[in-house]
């Protein structure tokens, strides 16, 4: 039965493969939100065991890093997926173990006791959780054709927590932490810069929408619509948040203003039209989940912005700092215990449970990343990381060519274990090779 099977899926014409390959990525529910931490928490200890323990320089580092960081990265979300929990608990011990093993030099009270000033005079702990979205955002987006990527990590259909929906909010969340404060900067350089980044989203938008239909590759129009795709939601949520932001400085107060109307307009009928069966004969019915999610995406992008605030303040104690992050991540981890209860968790929707959770993660994340650079004062930012975070935009896009390249060339789920491993791993040392090239050079886009 099952070679009979395998031998109808390699006599599929390109049409039938292409329905085939759009079915799997449906009626996904995800895993549990636990679980979906996890898989993206396990990069973050591997990442962190690197900015505190290097060993090497140049080619060497990147080296090191490479086997430390990404290899594990690739094993625990393909070949090793049903092990994420005792992987995260053997880092943990490891990092553990470092922290015992220096805390005596350490003095920590001495240390978070000075204000919040660092030498560099930025803080590393944003191009850190940068670098990490970026990297784990690229290596899914390749992953999750082949048959080796559990389905439960690829992007839900309605409601729930998938590893791939989680990379969609942290792309917004990402944005929002580097927002500059107009009331701090040339307000017109600002609105230049603005505007090139904008429009170079809508370009690459309209660019993958013409290639997708031109090369008839596979896509889920329930994800974003018909002509809709994750570029154009990145420009508008860039365009709406920079606007609200201009005119007040409040990113806190605004990002609920907009979770209320959002979701006040998703209760009382958005939701119903989202996922009705409304024929879609019109722009606005054709992209009914792209439009409608950007509002929820806006509500992110401006948290994200307090959040930045927060971590930005030189006038207060790092400890102060610290208690302010652990405290969002208490609340927003039991908001999104009971906002689920009664609303549940919808990446499509990108309703109030779903902006909660994104926060709650990467609040976790960013205050753990936080102690550690003040526990650490030679806290470095991983290679990969730092190049990547450096070019995040650039490698995003390759990463997108390649992905696309790979598709066209190879039917993706028909290939063998042991050859999706080698090419995810060329995949990504290409394209992490690459943003250290540029660096090197010294371009940054």
């Amino acid at each position: 039965m099952q070679s009979q099977f395998r031998h109808d899926l390699l006599t599929m014409n390109s049409t039938e493969y292409k329905k085939y390959h759009e079915s799997l990525m449906m009626n996904n529910h995800g895993s549990p939100v636990f679980h979906t931490f996890l898989c993206i928490f396990f990069t973050v200890q591997c990442s962190l065991y690197c900015s505190i323990v290097n060993r090497y320089s140049g080619v060497l580092q990147y080296v090191y890093e490479y086997i430390i960081i990404v290899l594990p990265m690739i094993a625990a979300l393909t070949i090793i997926s049903e092990y994420i929990y005792i992987l995260n608990i053997a880092v943990f011990t490891i990092l553990l173990y470092e922290f015992i093993y220096q805390y005596k030099k350490l003095d920590l009270l001495k240390k978070f006791k000075q204000y919040n000033r660092f030498k560099t005079g930025r803080i590393h702990t944003i191009s850190a959780v940068r670098g990490l979205t970026y990297l784990i955002t690229v290596f899914c987006i390749l992953a999750v054709d082949f048959e080796i990527f559990p389905r439960y990590l690829a992007k839900t259909e309605k409601y729930g927590y998938s590893l791939m929906d989680t990379g969609v909010g942290l792309f917004v969340f990402m944005s929002g932490l580097v927002h500059k404060d107009v009331a701090k900067n040339n307000v017109m350089a600002i609105i230049k810069g603005n505007t090139k980044f904008i429009s170079i989203l809508v370009c690459l938008g309209v660019a993958r929408f013409i290639s997708v239909k031109q090369l008839d590759y596979q896509e889920h129009v329930t994800e974003y619509g018909v002509h809709w795709n994750f570029f154009f939601t990145l420009a508008v949520c860039k365009l709406l948040s920079s606007v609200l932001l201009f005119y007040s400085n409040s990113p806190f107060y605004l990002s609920i203003i907009v979770i209320v109307l959002h979701e006040t307009a998703l209760y009382v009928g958005l939701q119903d039209w989202v996922f009705g069966d409304t024929p879609r004969i019109n722009v606005l019915d054709a992209n009914r989940e792209g439009i409608t999610s950007s509002l929820g995406y806006v509500s992110l992008y401006l948290f994200s912005a307090h959040i930045k605030v927060i971590l930005v303040d030189k006038t207060i104690h790092r400890y102060k700092v610290q208690a302010k992050l652990i405290l969002n991540c208490l609340i927003l981890w039991i908001m999104t215990y009971i906002v689920n209860f009664y609303r549940p968790t919808s990446r499509t929707l990108a309703n109030t449970g779903y902006c909660l959770y994104i926060e709650a993660i990467i609040v976790t994340i960013i205050a753990l990343l936080y102690f550690h650079e003040v526990l650490f004062q030679n806290f470095d930012v991983p290679v990969i990381l730092s190049t990547v975070n450096d070019n995040g935009l650039l490698y995003f896009l390759i990463a997108n060519l390649i992905t696309g390249a790979i598709n066209l060339n190879i039917r993706t789920m028909l290939v063998s274990t042991p050859m999706t491993l080698i090419i995810l791993n060329n995949y990504m040392v290409v394209t992490t090779a690459f943003t250290a090239y540029l660096k090197k050079i010294g371009v940054k886009i």
